[in-house]
């Protein structure tokens, strides 16, 4: 089962991976960095809104519903409350963002791209995806989003055309998480049944208020560091380095996806098991993740610090040339990222110490705030990178003195420091193929080329780990011819 759900898991991931690939660059010459600045800008704000009145449902309804998902009967009453909770807060939070769109004059210069903020609130209650990621439904998720997105591609090619304003952008965006609420919602009534009419809005608030909270005061800190990065730059610079920062933090991010498919499998494995107080299968686990990041996660940053000049000028254009220092910068988060999900989200939330997860990431958050206020004003958009990058490094490893309260964690630092040695010869591979003088979109295509064989050779070669070896083994067996053992 484990293998099955990474698989599709896997699949989601790479279609986020691939997806920005075709559309970004297009849309980011298209509006330049003052139109991706401006939709980033306050789609910033809506993610805060979006979390608000989410409440923590995302995170608690997988772990609850992965409990309850043999009792038909429990799951049903479960379901319909997070479903009543959900749409009151959203109902809410709807009001209080048009409000703050009229008061506030930087935001109501954008009035038009909160209305369709609003609007992803609303889709957000239908989509439900914690109930399908909770009853471990890897296979229709991965499925659906691969359909949505192809659509929302389409959408962008057919109609973001050059003089179109920035609010066709977003709504071409919302039209992905669009598509899946309403494919969701129809597919959910199959699996569960929701039933308002015996449960009161005061008694159900009551009955999850405390875990809910807990989860969202560590959903919201560690949005403050994801996010709050580019709303004080919005308000302190403007769109065009709002713009610059964040085409290299989108960049940057796209490899989360590939990170995240392992967390979104191991969750409810993790939950599961540790309820079942099975500690070897939690460590098992847990060494399998760490054993994911080191393979994916190192080559794919040190890549990324290489090519960090190719990639830029792809994605956005030469008028994004300013980012290319930013992302350099921030490469190494994706590593940072990987460990935060395995020891805040992959141990600490599936056995229930939501109260330590919120901790690290509360102190992860104040730090943020200041270093933010202290180095945009002074650094810009290189301000906030700095910021982002120590705060992805202080929350991960707080979170693991956290988790070892509670599960025993042996890293396998063997296989990370042979997966930093062979992605460290990239920069060697680098300076002898740009030594060619070649074109340059050749010579940087031939280096990633040659450094992805390269470092597939060499992890099949040289990097001695139990998961590697079983990856090997079943390659080996699946092919028609006999191939003598590595």
């Amino acid at each position: 089962m484990l293998k099955k759900n990474l698989f599709y898991s896997s699949i989601l991931s790479v279609t986020q991976f691939i997806f920005p690939l075709i559309t970004f660059p297009y849309s980011s010459r298209i509006l330049g960095p003052g139109g991706i600045g401006s939709v980033n800008f306050i789609d910033s704000i809506t993610a805060y809104f979006v979390l608000f009145a989410a409440l923590g449902i995302p995170t608690y309804g997988i772990r609850e519903t992965a409990k309850r998902k043999n009792n038909k009967e429990e799951l049903n009453k479960f379901v319909s409350e997070l479903m009543l909770i959900h749409i009151t807060s959203v109902a809410v939070f709807s009001l209080f963002y048009l409000a703050t769109g009229l008061i506030v004059p930087t935001l109501r210069a954008h009035l038009d791209l909160i209305f369709v903020g609003i609007g992803l609130l609303w889709v957000n209650v239908i989509t439900v995806e914690w109930f399908f990621q909770g009853i471990e439904m890897f296979q229709y998720t991965s499925l659906r989003s691969l359909v949505s997105r192809t659509l929302s591609v389409v959408f962008l090619y057919v109609f973001l055309k050059k003089g179109s304003p920035s609010i066709v952008y977003y709504l071409i965006g919302a039209s992905g998480p669009t598509l899946n609420g309403l494919i969701n919602i129809i597919n959910f009534r199959k699996h569960a049944k929701i039933n308002f009419s015996a449960l009161s809005i005061k008694e159900t608030f009551k009955k999850h208020f405390k875990p809910l909270v807990t989860i969202l005061g560590s959903s919201l800190a560690i949005s403050v560091y994801a996010l709050m990065d580019s709303i004080i730059l919005g308000f302190i610079k403007g769109d065009v380095e709002v713009g610059l920062y964040s085409t290299a933090l989108r960049i940057v991010r796209i490899p989360f996806a590939v990170i995240g498919a392992i967390s979104a499998v191991m969750i409810p494995q993790v939950s599961q098991a540790y309820h079942a107080r099975d500690t070897n299968t939690v460590s098992s686990l847990i060494h399998k993740s760490f054993s994911f990041i080191s393979v994916i996660g190192i080559p794919i940053a040190v890549g990324m610090f290489l090519e960090a000049d190719f990639l830029i000028n792809f994605f956005a254009g030469k008028t994004f040339a300013d980012a290319i220092s930013v992302l350099q910068l921030l490469s190494p988060v994706i590593i940072l990222v990987g460990f935060t999900n395995i020891f805040a989200l992959q141990i600490l939330n599936p056995i229930g110490q939501e109260r330590l997860l919120f901790k690290a990431v509360f102190i992860g958050m104040i730090f943020s705030i200041i270093s933010n206020l202290c180095l945009i004003p002074l650094l810009s958009y290189k301000g906030a990178g700095v910021t982002f990058l120590l705060t992805e490094g202080l929350v991960p490893l707080l979170s693991y003195f956290f988790a070892r309260r509670f599960v025993e964690i042996t890293l396998d630092t063997k296989i990370f420091l042979q997966c930093l040695f062979g992605s460290a010869l990239f920069f060697p591979i680098a300076l002898a193929i740009r030594s060619l003088k070649l074109e340059m979109s050749v010579t940087e295509l031939l280096i990633i080329a040659s450094c992805t064989i390269f470092y597939c050779i060499y992890v099949w070669f040289f990097v001695k780990n139990t998961y590697i070896t079983n990856i090997k083994q079943l390659v080996l067996n699946k092919l028609p011819f006999k191939v003598a053992r590595a």
